[in-house]
């Protein structure tokens, strides 16, 4: 392997598999698998990690949302667990920018009540025990990778201000070294007594009257009414669609799988071999694709209580993508043309997979919106608060995601699941934001119409245009007239690096179809994940 690539972390086995962005986060899940624990069980488990582990992306003072296939029942849903607006927001005085610092940015919490609705209602264990791998890591230390050192360094003068962030994350006023242990012992409490006690506690108990006072000292808006109205998390159906000959269900609003499945509808307007990323044609339709998509998305926002109900769902409609895809051979034709000759010579979010012995599976993208949320932590909870009303429109008041009142924000969630002739086959998702669903159409259309591995189709160069035309690539890693022509079909190339961090991190569980095959799992390189599947049953 040359120095300029990366290490791909996967692994094979035939009693499940659960891939994640951080080692301890995936052993966690594991360990649920092992005791006799289903997918659910491990989802959670892991989910309740990454917050201690990856605590730059999630945590349980911010949002998790999950797909969720359950075997028994024959079932397929999204459970939304949006986080909501304080309720003592007054719109006639909303602010005229976006909050995004502070205790203000924070909305309701709403982790720990998605993951304890999830594992209360379908997982085998206990809920303690689904905690326990959590405590262990806040108390036993995290290990500095160099990706956590290099977000804590560039988010260092607003985290630094935190007196209760800089006695865990920093030593002598600097961000702690690679390498080096983060302890965690205010959040390990934390988790104890919501061991102890249920999930409800955070909401109803100890752990609320504190971070209302908390709240009050520092003049945040989240309220003991907040708190006790329980953000609890709503079951949706989800979005069904195809792609060539796979089964495709994902993420309804206020997800943003109505973008995969738009994006994915126009590529199959195109023959697989056009639409090789690796050559410029390929790249250019994806891109474009990837534009139209985003653009439309923008433009027409679909509140989630109406979506199913709506009569317009163009954004899935096949017909539409017809009109999109003659849109893209019509760009081609004029303003591409003879331009593919040779060159002269001279994110924030987290996502786990889990799949087990039996095939549940759980895909849970979660988040405290940007890198370490509000760069602000609960006093003496040791949890990180979320800054997600920076999500919320708050200049059009027709908009469905208008903050208002225990509004909930926009999301680009889109974890989605593939069958083939009835049979599951991947379970697949990312963080990102908006570079969510472009980053996972890359990865199907590697899997489906280049016949690439799981690896191969993860680690591969990988870039994401939108809605304005703006477009990160990944730089060195595709050939030079791949740039070129992207640059020639109007877009605003910024390149960024070879492995980046910023588009996507894409975990997932490729499933046995035939007898004796075993299950897959892969963890994207672009970040410190790992999958792992349990040795024994």
């Amino acid at each position: 392997m040359s120095q300029l690539e990366r290490e791909i972390s996967s692994s094979q086995g035939s009693y499940g598999m659960v891939s994640t962005a951080s080692k301890q986060a995936t052993e966690a899940g594991v360990k649920m698998l092992r005791r006799g624990g289903n997918a659910i069980d491990a989802a959670v488990a892991a989910a309740f990690c990454l917050g201690v582990s990856e605590p730059q992306a999630s945590g349980i003072g911010g949002q998790s949302m999950a797909l969720v296939r359950l075997v028994e029942e024959d079932r397929i849903f999204a459970l939304d667990g949006s986080s909501r607006a304080p309720f003592s927001l007054q719109p006639a005085r909303n602010p005229k920018k976006p909050i995004k610092l502070g205790l203000k940015s924070s909305t309701v919490p709403s982790t720990p009540a998605a993951l304890g609705y999830l594992q209360e209602s379908y997982g085998k264990l206990s809920f303690a025990e689904t905690l326990e791998p959590s405590i262990r890591a806040a108390e036993e230390g995290v290990v500095v990778t160099k990706l956590i050192h290099r977000l804590l360094k560039r988010e260092a003068e607003h985290l630094s201000k935190d007196q209760n962030i800089k006695q865990n994350f920093f030593e002598n006023n600097q961000p702690k070294n690679v390498g080096e242990l983060i302890f965690q012992p205010e959040l390990a409490a934390t988790m104890r007594t919501m061991a102890e006690k249920g999930w409800r506690e955070f909401y109803l108990g100890r752990i609320a009257d504190d971070i209302v006072k908390d709240m009050e000292k520092r003049g945040g808006w989240i309220t003991k009414l907040d708190l006790n109205q329980i953000p609890l998390p709503v079951e949706r159906e989800v979005l069904e669609s195809t792609y060539r000959d796979y089964q495709i269900y994902t993420y309804p609003p206020p997800g943003a799988g109505r973008v995969l499945v738009q994006i994915l509808n126009t590529l199959e307007g195109f023959p697989p071999e056009v639409l090789d990323p690796d050559e410029p044609i390929g790249a250019v339709i994806s891109a474009l694709a990837f534009r139209f998509a985003l653009n439309y998305r923008q433009r027409m926002p679909m509140h989630p209580d109406q979506y199913l109900q709506s009569v317009s769902q163009m954004l899935v409609d096949k017909g539409y993508a017809k009109e999109i895809t003659k849109r893209i051979h019509d760009i081609y034709n004029m303003a591409l043309k003879d331009t593919f000759l040779p060159p002269p010579t001279s994110g924030e979010t987290t996502h786990l997979s889990v799949v087990d012995k039996n095939g549940n599976a759980v895909g849970v993208t979660q988040s405290i919106e940007l890198v370490f949320g509000s760069k602000t932590m609960a006093e003496g909870l040791g949890f990180f608060y979320n800054n997600y009303m920076s999500a919320f429109e708050y200049k059009n008041i027709a908009h469905p995601y208008y903050l208002l009142p225990g509004g909930s924000p926009w999301s680009s969630v889109a974890p989605v699941l593939m069958f083939k002739k009835g049979k599951p086959h991947y379970l697949l998702g990312s963080p990102g934001s908006s570079r969510i669903s472009t980053a996972l159409a890359q990865v199907i259309v590697r899997l489906v119409d280049k016949g690439e591995s799981l690896e191969g189709a993860i680690s591969a160069p990988r870039f994401h245009a939108s809605d304005t035309g703006e477009l990160l690539i990944e730089k060195e890693r595709f050939n030079k007239d791949i740039y070129k022509a992207l640059e020639i079909s109007g877009f605003e190339l910024k390149k960024r690096g070879r492995y980046s961090f910023a588009l996507g991190c894409v975990q997932a569980v490729q499933m046995p179809v035939k007898w004796r095959e075993s299950y897959k799992g892969v963890a994207d390189p672009r970040r410190d994940g790992t999958a792992i599947g349990p040795e024994d049953n």
